[in-house]
């Protein structure tokens, strides 16, 4: 017979961003016995720094063909909308959708052979292009072409506190330390003060943390990399909602993506802009304030109607957590079993659904515990950067 102060649970999941709650709501869901661990606030690390943007990879396929990562993400769209829907493996309803859909702009200069490439059939569904009446305002002084993906855009507080509602229960907040988790015959062993946690599997869900959780638990593998970004923020009091890709001037040798990606969040009672695509990636080699110089020059230059002078401008660090893979940028999201243990990592927000189909075919079949309470404070989400 169980001891009195020993929880047993089918699954511990330990990083609470968006990989940790959207699992946690999946699994919980399928009948199992789960409880997430955040060693900080919900969200602090990659998630709230997260653009929002839910894709369906045709900003990878720039250079006028369809890839692997461009497939691999292309009906995340529709899964998420059914979860927004309720119909989805995880409830999302009433979560508010900043975006629609995202945009592709440019002036006349941008990428012109696209356009066949995006009437195709192959694209049928994916991309329509918008008459000037259908245009933000923001782009009213555009003298190209805008294009609408099968994209969305979330907020990233907002869809954490959703996500964190149903499970805000069996949510806690704990830092870990090595010698107070232990691997059994079982599965896992956590000696808390006043209780002991067993687990059937540990999962790991704690983006650039999953590498000094590894070690410590003694685990070999798999291995990390990290890919740096610093993104831009603006404010100013006259920004207009705007949620899009910049292709102005670019050349089909440098494709990978968007000169320039922007998103639109509430800020008081303005808007601010968060500035990623190559801006972002080439940034993070620079000081925050070559950066900040290079984004004033980028807005000039993908819209020039724009009067910015006055614009503040803030930059933030990131650093992306994937499974190695020599550099490159992971096409799926990854889940992996080492013993009791399953390491993972979504790679990009869109791909949580994925991510949640590879760690279920990882897992056995609930054991049909009871439940039990944890005596742990419960989890709180974050604020996103901007706000701090």
């Amino acid at each position: 017979m169980n001891q009195p102060d020993t929880v047993q649970l089918d699954l511990l999941i330990i990083g609470g961003g968006i990989a940790g709650l959207w699992l946690t709501n999946l699994l919980h869901g399928r009948g199992y016995r789960v409880a997430l661990l955040e060693a900080d606030r919900i969200g602090s690390g990659q998630s709230l720094a997260s653009q929002g943007m839910i894709h369906g990879g045709l900003k990878y396929a720039l250079g006028g063909r369809l890839t692997g990562a461009s497939e691999a993400i292309a009906a995340m769209p529709g899964r998420w909308r059914d979860c927004l829907s309720g119909t989805g493996e995880v409830d999302l309803r009433g979560l508010q959708v900043l975006a629609e859909h995202n945009l592709l702009f440019a002036d006349g200069s941008g990428l012109g052979r696209l356009t066949t490439f995006f009437a195709s059939r192959l694209l049928q569904g994916r991309i329509a292009r918008l008459d000037r009446a259908a245009w933000p305002e923001a782009l009213s002084g555009c003298s190209g072409w805008v294009y609408a993906l099968d994209d969305l855009v979330l907020s990233t507080p907002r869809l954490l506190e959703t996500l964190l509602g149903p499970v805000a229960h069996i949510s806690h907040t704990c830092e870990l330390h090595a010698q107070a988790i232990k691997s059994a015959a079982d599965g896992w062993q956590l000696q808390l003060p006043d209780q002991r946690i067993s687990a059937r599997r540990l999962i790991l869900t704690a983006g650039t943390g999953n590498q000094n959780l590894l070690r410590e638990l003694g685990l070999t593998g798999p291995a990390m990399q990290t890919r740096p970004l610093q993104q831009v923020i603006v404010r100013h009091p006259d920004l207009l909602p705007l949620y899009g890709h910049c292709l102005t001037g670019m050349s089909m040798a440098d494709t990978s993506q968007p000169r320039l990606t922007i998103t639109s969040h509430p800020d008081r009672d303005h808007w601010l802009w968060y500035l990623g695509g190559q801006l972002a990636s080439h940034g993070a080699s620079l000081s925050p304030g070559a950066l900040i110089d290079l984004a004033r020059k980028e807005l000039a230059s993908c819209l020039p109607w724009l009067k910015l002078d006055k614009a503040e401008f803030d930059t933030l660090a990131i650093d992306r957590a994937e499974p190695a893979s020599a550099g490159a940028r992971p096409d799926q999201a990854f889940a992996e079993a080492h013993g009791n243990c399953i390491v993972c990592w979504p790679t990009k927000l869109s791909l949580a659904p994925d991510l949640g189909d590879r760690v279920q075919r990882l897992l056995p079949e609930p054991a049909g515990l009871p439940a039990s309470t944890i005596q742990l404070p419960p989890a709180r989400v974050g604020r996103p950067n901007w706000e701090h």
